[in-house]
């Protein structure tokens, strides 16, 4: 669990096998790169408001819908995750069981993930600010199609979307 204080209790004839320390590398040098590409994903999401994106404040199609600001938090989430992880895997490369203290590809991702770590810190924060009238209902969306028959309405529901569309108040 992240965030608490354990400790491991190892039995002192567990045989460390030298050739899986490779794999290890190779999962925190994975990690890494997914943390600093889904860390871009997020920043490059963040600056994005739900109304310049989604009439209705989702995204997705038939079965995979999701709201914009729980893919924002997902996004959060999994970078949380990913860190957590790179952190666990990092600190197993320290014990010294492994004997890795002079192994410079080990100091070189441990580095990696330190950079991109304070990459994912320096990411702007979630924009919290949606309020209810940033947020169309799919019924307000029906009731402007609908609306469209009359050629009054059909402006009207024009000027709409496209202040929607621009994120303007109405």
């Amino acid at each position: 669990m992240a965030g608490t204080t354990q400790r491991r209790v190892i039995p002192d004839d567990f045989a460390y096998n030298p050739k899986k320390l490779k794999h290890l590398k190779n999962i925190l040098h994975n990690v890494s790169v997914a943390l600093g590409t889904l860390s871009s994903a997020q920043s490059e999401f963040s600056k994005l408001k739900a109304p310049e994106i989604s009439p209705d404040g989702m995204l997705g199609g038939i079965g995979y819908i999701m709201t914009v600001k729980d893919i924002k938090q997902g996004l959060i989430n999994s970078i949380h995750l990913l860190g957590n992880l790179a952190d666990c895997i990092a600190d197993e490369l320290h014990n010294p069981r492994w004997n890795v203290e002079d192994d410079k590809e080990v100091e070189d991702l441990i580095e990696e993930k330190e950079k991109v770590e304070e990459k994912v810190e320096q990411a702007p924060p979630i924009d919290q600010d949606i309020n209810p009238d940033d947020v169309m209902t799919v019924q307000d969306v029906q009731n402007i199609v609908d609306d469209k028959k009359d050629p009054v309405r059909t402006t009207l529901a024009s000027v709409i979307r496209r202040r929607l569309v621009a994120g303007k108040q109405l």
